[in-house]
């Protein structure tokens, strides 16, 4: 029965480090390459939510665009931009930890990783909500980091007046 015990206890450690060295493998990607892929994301909490769209990371800087949600990061500024009903958000980057912020800063919260070369997912577990949301990230394509900000952020001085722009930096 020891032995046993032994052996079920060694297989849980390779489990567990099985799925860390899946969430380094993700931190290592993102950190270090700029990566596009598009996405899915889903709970079925008090809130249900389904949003499909795409991103690109870029080191410190990521853009998400789906469901009429635009995420704009630099490293330094996060814009929110909602096409809809035509608001934005602008706020300091690092402050929170959402999906739709730079995924090698939450993954260390995902249970049910799964990664592949052309797949990546699980279920994230939002601290805030309390919800849990699965995710995917498909079409997964690596390259060279870029070093620029194109793409990256948002000039809310040109909306018109029928926005509303709310700045908390």
């Amino acid at each position: 029965m020891k032995k046993l015990s032994i052996c079920l206890s060694a297989v849980f450690l390779c489990l567990s480090l099985a799925a860390q060295s899946d969430a380094a493998y993700v931190k290592d990607l993102l950190n270090n390459n700029r990566v596009s892929f598009d996405f899915t994301l889903s709970s079925k909490g008090k809130a249900p939510l389904q949003m499909n769209g795409k991103a690109v990371v870029d080191g410190e800087c990521y853009r998400f665009q789906g469901n009429g949600i635009e995420v704009y990061c630099d490293g330094t500024t996060k814009w929110t931009v909602d096409q809809e009903t035509k608001e934005v958000y602008i706020e300091r980057s690092g402050g929170s930890s959402t999906f739709l912020d730079n995924p090698a800063v939450w993954i260390d919260n995902t249970k049910d990783l799964k990664v592949s070369k052309s797949v990546i997912s699980g279920v994230w577990k939002d601290s805030t909500s309390e919800s849990d949301f699965s995710f995917k990230f498909s079409s997964i394509v690596p390259s060279p980091l870029s070093g620029s900000l194109e793409g990256f952020s948002f000039d809310a001085s040109s909306l018109g007046s029928e926005w509303v722009v709310t700045d908390l930096r």
